[in-house]
C-alpha cells in the first residue's frame, strides 16, 4: 500500500497538546506496522463522522455515542478498546424503586421517566432503543420524559419518588479494584431492563480498510509485542492497556444499534475520559 493513513481524534481543550501525542502515536504505529501514517487530524467532534463518511479517516478515535452511531451505520471497523479501571464496556439499565409495583417493563404505563441528556448514551439513547427494538411503545411507557442533566440526579429523582423509573449506567463485574459500579451506587434498587457490552469508546478503522492493514493496526495495539505503541496510545487515551472487542463484544448490540434516536452528537470531546 503506498498511500499514507490518515489518523483522527476528536479535539481537546488543549489541542496543541493532543496533536502531539496523536503525532507519537502515529510515529511508534509506523514503526511497529511498516505502514505510513502522515495525516494526523484532530477534528471538531461534531466532524468526525462527516470525515469517517468523506473517506478522510483511516483510523479513528471515537467517544462513546460516536463509536455506537459509526459502527451502526457500518463505517466503522473496532480495533481496540481502551481499559481503565479494569474494564472497556458498560452497561445500562432501568431501573425503579425497589418497592415499586412493577417488575418488568411490559407493566410500565404511563411512567414519569428520567433521563440524564438527550445525548447520554447510558442515561437515554441505548435503553431507548433496546425497548424499542422489543417493538415496546414508547410514548405508552412514558407519559413523562424529563432531563436531570447527571446520573446522579437521575437516580435522586427515582429514589425520592419524582420519577418512576430512570436510566444509568453499571457494570456487571467488579473492576480490578474490586469496586461494583453504578449510577445507583450503594442504594437498593429494581432493575427492569438491561442492555449490555456498550463500548466506553473506541480505536476503530475504516470499514474499506484492507483486513490486512486493519489486522497489523490492531496486533500493534493490543498483540502485546508493541509497548512503545501501548506506552503512546495510553498516554494519548488514559487507558491502562487495551483489548481486541470479541464478537460478542458487537453481537450484543447489534440488534438495537439501528434503532438508536437520531439526536445530533454533543461536540464536547471526551478524550482521556469518555462519559456516558
Amino acid at each position: 500500500m503506498n498511500r499514507a493513513l490518515a489518523i483522527g481524534i476528536a479535539m481537546t481543550s488543549d489541542p496543541e497538546r493532543g496533536r502531539a501525542r496523536l503525532g507519537h502515536l502515529a510515529s511508534t504505529l509506523e514503526r511497529a506496522t511498516g505502514l505510513r501514517l502522515e495525516r494526523q487530524i484532530a477534528y471538531p467532534y461534531h466532524r468526525l463522522l462527516d470525515a469517517l463518511e468523506a473517506g478522510e479517516l483511516d483510523l479513528v478515535w471515537l467517544p462513546p455515542m460516536l463509536a455506537l452511531r459509526s459502527t451502526g451505520r457500518g463505517l466503522v471497523t473496532p480495533l481496540a478498546l481502551p481499559v481503565r479501571h479494569g474494564v472497556c464496556t458498560y452497561s445500562t439499565a432501568l431501573f425503579t424503586r425497589p418497592d415499586a409495583p412493577v417488575t418488568e417493563v411490559t407493566e410500565l404505563r404511563r411512567a414519569r421517566a428520567a433521563w440524564v441528556d438527550p445525548q447520554s448514551a447510558a442515561g437515554y439513547l441505548v435503553i431507548r432503543a433496546l425497548l424499542r427494538s422489543r417493538r415496546l411503545d414508547l410514548t405508552a411507557l412514558f407519559e413523562e420524559n424529563t432531563f436531570y442533566g447527571s446520573h446522579d440526579a437521575v437516580v435522586e429523582a427515582v429514589l425520592e419518588g419524582h420519577a418512576d423509573v430512570g436510566a444509568t449506567f453499571f457494570h456487571e463485574r467488579a473492576d480490578a479494584r474490586g469496586e461494583q459500579r453504578a449510577g445507583w451506587r450503594d442504594h437498593q434498587v429494581q432493575v427492569l431492563a438491561t442492555a449490555d457490552s456498550i463500548p466506553s469508546d473506541m480505536l476503530a478503522a475504516r470499514a474499506e480498510l484492507e483486513p490486512e492493514i486493519r489486522g497489523r493496526l490492531q496486533d500493534s495495539l493490543v498483540g502485546g509485542e508493541h509497548p512503545t505503541v501501548v506506552r503512546a496510545a495510553t498516554e494519548l487515551f488514559g487507558a491502562e492497556s487495551f483489548r481486541a472487542p470479541s464478537r460478542e463484544h458487537l453481537d450484543g448490540l447489534t440488534t438495537i444499534l439501528g434503532e438508536l434516536e437520531d439526536a445530533p452528537p454533543s461536540r464536547r470531546s471526551t478524550l482521556g475520559g469518555p462519559s456516558r
